[in-house]
């Protein structure tokens, strides 16, 4: 590995505590605690109509309504995550960890593709939770996700890192096009 990415690995089990949700464990590293987080992609946005819609939701889901039809075919509820499936409070706007193995082959990121580079997810977790600093955080947050205060080349190392994660078999017959190249 590079020195970037070494540092990358070091910040991504420290710092950046990126590990406590894409675990490495003693025997293997599959990058997942399997587990469903709220770390404010999508919910951040519909936040307000919060209580509306989960109180919709359940009525019409006690009522017997298609929960698939009703998650599925309005952006709204299906920023609920978990919620939808389970109907605990404490689940809204949680989504599944996913591995980070080839993950600079499956941009955009997020469950709804809203960060369409790996730079773009750091900036978010650097920022605990928020696109943007300074933007709400949602009520609904998992309690892991704060503000890091990392630099811009501690980024820079965890992207690197992140990158060292493809394999190598892989990595330049599906590598993803760049933003520029996907504008394109």
């Amino acid at each position: 590995m590079t020195d970037a990415q070494i540092r990358g690995f070091k910040l991504f089990t420290g710092q950046g505590r990126c590990v406590s949700c894409h675990i490495i464990e003693q025997n293997q590293a599959l990058f997942t605690d399997s587990r469903f987080h709220n770390i404010g992609i999508g919910i951040n946005q519909i936040q307000q109509d919060v209580p509306r819609l989960t109180k919709a939701f359940l009525e019409a889901k006690n009522k017997g309504g298609n929960v698939d039809v009703m998650v599925l075919s309005d952006k709204k509820p299906s920023e609920l995550g978990r919620f939808a499936v389970t109907g605990e409070l404490s689940q809204i706007g949680a989504f599944k960890t996913p591995t980070l193995r080839n993950v600079e082959l499956t941009a955009p990121y997020m469950h709804d593709g809203s960060l369409l580079t790996l730079k773009d997810v750091m900036i978010h977790y650097n920022n605990g939770g928020v696109t943007k600093a300074g933007d709400r955080v949602n009520d609904f947050l998992s309690g892991g996700i704060r503000p890091l205060n990392l630099t811009d080349a501690q980024l820079e190392d965890l992207v690197a890192f992140l990158k060292a994660l493809t394999s190598s078999k892989f990595s330049s017959k599906y590598a993803s096009p760049t933003p520029t190249q996907a504008a394109n």
